[in-house]
């Protein structure tokens, strides 16, 4: 099954939702800001993510610079931003 990560990031932390392909939430977490604590969380074998998304945000370059390097795809959003249809 596929999964997907939404990433809120504030200076001290980030809360993270964990979705599965119909959208259902698995897990709702909240870890440190640290780019180090962040891959901890997202590189738990059984997650698998499909895409992780952030909010748009002064904080989320700091986060999402090493990703790449993971193989990771990030797409960002911006606070009250329909999504597209």
């Amino acid at each position: 099954m596929k999964h997907y990560a939404g990433l809120d990031v504030s200076v001290k932390e980030t809360a993270v939702c964990m979705v599965d392909e119909t959208g259902t939430a698995c897990r709702e977490m909240k870890v440190p800001s640290h780019p180090e604590d962040l891959a901890r969380v997202l590189t738990d074998p059984p997650w698998n993510f499909e895409q992780i998304g952030l909010e748009a945000g002064p904080y989320r370059n700091g986060c999402s610079a090493a990703w790449p390097k993971q193989g990771w795809r990030s797409s960002a959003s911006r606070p009250g931003t329909p999504r597209p249809s």
